[in-house]
Order: structure tokens, then sequence, then C-alpha cells
């Protein structure tokens, strides 16, 4: 059990698990007792009539309109009434419960003002997995996730909107009566509470960087096979080169290569140098390579974010340079409601942005691997035109010939994607949000450039696999091992006839979703993301103020 709190740590482990692990979800009474402390200073705001943002204002331009205390909770419902204006088909469904994972760990903080039972259904449908069909879009990334989020509200509040419920699309008002969970009712600031955050930006960035690993590992286990298939020379990847570079990234793609070629009896030990396709694959791919692993810290850092506005701190929470005249005195604690911008994801833009010009990249390097590999001219000879097996029948055959056309199509959309969205910027609500981050844009585009990747690195695995097959030398090394589960899954090789690739692309994205690759060269880049072990932040189950259902 994730026990949800002040303390509590939502890790990209954490994370994972608690979407495709079954990993159930609780609030610990340690947030049980700072939200009814945070609420009943929200009474006191209320009670006093002091003018806070979104508390007794209305939003954005109309944050100089003056809301009666006494219209404060229509106030919550209202904005997630009006603010559920997205348009557009569903987000993944994998996306939406992340989203509602990293809203309940950022509202169970206590700084949000949201209440133990409205927190109590979020949880209940995370656990119940009630998810939501949330439109993809309507997110400005600033402030926050605004229609997305509303669209969440509505589906907790019982709405007729559709949700699905055990392999089921039913309304949410059905949905929650069928789980026995209780409809959310938005009390003042809740509304804006929920609603204000960058969780789904959070979410689909995490997803994204998850499965980004994944393709790169992946990658990594069928470099070998290339390069071998190739009669690459390895001296480029010697350790001494790198070391002079003083470029850590360079290094680990070395390193990761040298050990996963060691006593092959195809590479040149020899030789004096390849094109850059081969010889630069370490000062190619190292800085891509340190640029992703580097936003593992930001990704873990906005799922453990408090992204709301405004936000209510006490006591030792306030900083040393606030001014103590703004300060509110409220049962023998100083209290303070402070308006800031931690909704803005521009954090998350530039995440995405960076993982995806890096596979702009890869992606051209790869592509020339495969025209390396299917133009004799460039491969010395060494392999015969198209990866025809039977050479009297080439025109006869065409071979692999579109497979890279295929790969250069593909090739050409994940560039496209690269092209940073943060560049951009228009303004909303009448100029006061003058400068956004297009946050949920450039997360959604990284998902579908990864998905991209997919698709070119299963043409990728059926070119290499080809070619090492015409090629290799039966021994025990990594290649060998590799060619092998590859064999247990494609189609036979070498392929000796014209036939459709639809199948063999079919196998080599099954095996590519799995983690069998991986697992032979031993997950070396999950390996460098991972953290010292520290103990979950759990407590005993009398200590939990919500079961999962």
């Amino acid at each position: 059990m994730f026990a949800l709190g002040p303390h509590s740590k939502l890790s990209l482990a954490h994370f994972s698990q608690l979407i495709h692990s079954g990993l159930a979800m609780g609030i610990s009474s340690e947030a049980v007792s700072r939200l009814e402390e945070t609420r009943f200073f929200i009474d006191y705001l209320l009670k006093k009539n002091i003018k806070v943002y979104g508390l007794t204002t209305g939003f954005a331009d109309l944050r100089d309109e003056v809301v009666p205390p006494e219209k404060a909770a229509e106030l919550s419902c209202n904005i997630i009434a009006s603010h559920d204006a997205g348009i557009g088909a569903s987000l993944p469904s994998d996306v939406i419960l992340g989203a509602m994972i990293v809203r309940a760990n950022s509202l169970s903080k206590g700084f949000s003002g949201f209440q133990v039972s409205s927190l109590e259904t979020l949880v209940s449908m995370i656990n119940a997995r009630i998810i939501p069909e949330i439109p993809c879009h309507g997110s400005l990334g600033a402030s926050g996730d605004l229609a997305l989020l509303a669209r969440l509200g509505q589906a907790m509040q019982g709405r007729n909107v559709p949700v699905t419920y055990r392999g089921k699309k039913v309304s949410a008002k059905e949905a929650l009566q069928q789980a026995g969970i209780t409809a959310f009712v938005p009390k003042a600031k809740e509304g804006l509470a929920l609603t204000n955050g960058t969780s789904f930006m959070a979410s689909m960035c995490a997803l994204g960087f998850l499965k980004e690993i994944h393709l790169l590992e992946n990658l990594f286990a069928l470099l070998p096979l290339f390069l071998e298939a190739t009669g690459a020379v390895d001296a480029a990847f010697y350790s001494s080169i790198q070391t002079c570079r003083n470029q850590k990234g360079q290094q680990l793609v070395a390193s990761i290569l040298m050990d996963l070629l060691k006593e092959s009896p195809l590479i040149d030990r020899a030789g004096v140098q390849d094109d850059y396709c081969i010889r630069c694959l370490p000062q190619i791919l190292g800085p891509k390579l340190e640029m992703i692993l580097e936003s593992v810290n930001r990704i873990e850092n906005e799922l453990e974010a408090v992204t709301d506005n405004p936000l209510i701190f006490r006591g030792e929470e306030i900083s040393g340079d606030v001014n103590q005249e703004v300060l509110l005195n409220f049962q023998g604690s100083n209290w303070l409601v402070a308006s800031g911008g931690n909704f803005h994801g521009e954090y998350l833009t530039t995440v995405a942005d960076t993982i995806a010009l890096a596979n702009a990249k890869i992606v051209l390097l790869l592509e020339r691997h495969m025209t390396y590999l299917l133009n004799p001219f460039r491969n010395k000879q060494k392999l015969p035109a198209y990866l025809i097996h039977d050479e009297s029948k080439r025109g006869l055959h065409s071979g692999h010939m579109v497979t890279q056309y295929t790969g250069n199509d593909i090739a050409q959309k994940i560039c496209y994607l690269g092209n940073p969205t943060g560049l951009y910027n228009i303004t909303s609500a009448n100029e006061s949000e003058d400068v956004v981050s297009y946050g949920s844009a450039a997360c959604q585009r990284l998902l579908a450039q990864t998905a991209l990747f997919e698709d070119f690195l299963a043409i990728y695995l059926c070119i290499v696999a080809q070619a090492y097959s015409m090629r290799r030398i039966p021994a025990r090394t990594h290649s060998e091992h590799c060619f092998e589960l590859i064999q247990a899954h494609l189609p036979p090789l070498p392929s000796v006839k014209e036939e459709s690739f639809t199948q063999r692309y079919e196998s080599a994205k099954e095996l590519l979703h799995s983690k069998k690759l991986r697992e032979l060269i031993n997950f070396p880049l999950m390996k460098q993301i991972s953290r010292e072990h520290v103990p979950d932040y759990q407590v005993h189950a009398d200590e939990m103020h919500v079961m999962p259902v």
C-alpha cells in the first residue's frame, strides 16, 4: 500500500507500480490531520471575509471581482462546470489513471485546502479503477491542466460523464454507485485546488520517459548485431578515447557496447576506422542519453510537487523572506496564503522537448544504419544489396528494399515531432495569462513520438536480424543469445523468399514490448536512474484512514 501524506514520496517506481502492478493507495492519519487543520483555517478566512484569490474572488483576469463568502462553495462547483471545456478523443487510460494518482498525491500534502472526504473519493476511484474519459485538447499547461482536471472533477461529482469501470463504459454516477463510493461535493476552494495543477502533464511525461528508457535499452540490445554484421572496428569504443573527452554519456555508451561485443568473432580488432554512423556512436548517442537520463530528477520532482494556486502554509513552512504583515494568526500559529505559479508546466515542456529532440537525432542515426546494411557500397560488400539472400535473384527479388522506405517515412515524422513546443506562445485570459507552457501538447507529442519510435525500432530489428543471420558465426556471445531470442519470435531467418513484412513487424513489436531483450543486457539504463534504496513510506493498517476499495 502506498500511503498518501505530507511525507510520502511518489517516485517513478511507485508511480509505475500504482498504474501497472495493482499497488493500492491509502491516506495516512498524518494527512488526515493536516487536511482537517487547513480546512478549519479556510473556514476562518470565510468567517473573517478575508480576500483570497479563488476563495472569495473570480479567476484569472476576474481576480478583482469579489465573491461573497456564502457563495464560495458555489464558486467551487462553477469552476469545475465552466472549465470542463475540453474537446477531442479521450487520452489513454494509463495517462488518466496516472494523472489521478499525481493529483491525489499533491492534494494530500495539505497546502491546497482539500477535504478529507473529497480526497477519499479520488483515492477510492483510483483503487476501484474508475477511469473517466478525458478529452485530449484543452490544456495550455498554465494554469495547469484546467479543462482536463475539470472533467475529472465532473466524474468525481458523479455527473453524467463517461467513465470506464470493470471493462464497461458507464456514467460516472453509475460507477460511483456500483462501487459504493460517495460522490465529491466541493466546498470553498476545492474546485480551484482540483483543477489547477500539472497532473496530466506530469503523468504523460513520466509515462513517456519510462517508455523511452524501455526503447533505448532495446536499442542497446540490438546495436551489437548491427556492429557485428558490418564487421565494425572496435577501436572507436576504447575507454581511453572516451575518458579524455570527459563526457559521461559518451563513456556510458562505449562501455555498454564494449561489454556486449567482447569475444565476438565478427568484430574487426585490427582495422583503422569506420564511417561516422559506426565510429561516432558514443559521441552521437552519448549526449542524447545523458540529457534523457538527467530528466529523471525533474520528473520525480514534479510527481511529488504541489502545483495549484494559491497555497496555504503554516508555522515552520513559512519561509523567512515572507513579509510578516501578510501573516494571519489562527489558533496560536502563523498562517500564510500565497499566490504563485506552481501550476506552470514549463519544467515538463522542457523535459518533453529535450527528449523529443534527442529522439530525432537518434532515429536519424539508426536510419543511416539501415542504409548501411542494405547498400553493399556502404558496407564494403560484406552484405548483398537489400539483404537479398540469393544474389542470383536480384531484380526478381527486392529483399528489404522497402523496409528502408518505411523507416525513412517514420524517421521524418519523428524528426518533425522533435521541433520544440516551447518555441510558441499565445496569450489567454484577456492577456493576464500571457506566457503559457503548452506542456500538455509537448507531453502528448512525446507519447506520439515514442509510439513511432517503437514502430521504427521494430523495422530496425528486422533489418539487423536479417543482416546478422547472413554473417553469423555461432559462439557464446551476446549477439548469438540475442539472435536466438529473435529467432524464437520471428519467422525463420535469414528470410529467403519474398513475403509481406507485416508478420515480422508484429512479432518484432511483441518482443520489444516484453522485457526479454532488456534482460539480456541487464537493464543498464534503469540502473543509471535507480536511487539508493530508501524504505518506502508506509504505515500500519491501524494508522490508515482510507483502505482501498
